[in-house]
């Protein structure tokens, strides 16, 4: 299936609603249904997703799905694809948070050759991880090998 071409320009809306006492939910212009959230866990969330789940799903959401963009850009399809991020939030001071140490892993399989292509041009291709300040550390393993280490910072 290929994916539509890219348009010059798109928008997005979220309205997010606060239920009860650790509870919200959450709608988006793309998604009919309610998404339920809470604070994390060690703020007594109650089990849903919280902000900063969402934020991480965000960036391997976005970097899944600007893969597959480029794969299709170069006729080619992973048979395998799996993206994994981690981070840590740390206390700045009082209560401003910063994430900081934000780790992408990327794992497919395929031709190796064409996704080295592709996944090199994930960091700076894909929208969320430019649109956030932390920097981001991916890991590229084609076909179980280690393939490459990049960052969503632009060379200078």
């Amino acid at each position: 299936m290929r994916i539509k071409q890219l348009t010059e320009k798109m928008q997005f809306s979220t309205t997010a609603t606060w239920k009860k006492d650790k509870e919200g939910s959450f709608l988006t212009t793309n998604y009919p249904e309610l998404v339920p959230f809470s604070c994390p866990p060690e703020l007594g969330g109650i089990g849903t997703p919280s902000p900063e789940d969402l934020f991480l799903s965000a960036i391997a959401t976005c970097t899944l799905t600007t893969l597959l963009h480029i794969c299709d850009s170069l006729r080619t399809a992973p048979n395998t694809l799996e993206v994994s991020v981690s981070g840590d939030l740390r206390l700045i001071k009082a209560s401003n948070y910063e994430f900081e140490n934000i780790k992408c892993r990327l794992e497919v399989t395929g031709d190796e050759f064409l996704l080295e292509r592709a996944c090199e041009k994930v960091p700076q291709l894909c929208v969320v991880s430019n649109s956030i300040k932390p920097l981001i550390s991916y890991q590229i393993i084609i076909n179980s090998q280690h393939r490459l280490t990049l960052t969503n910072q632009k060379s200078s």
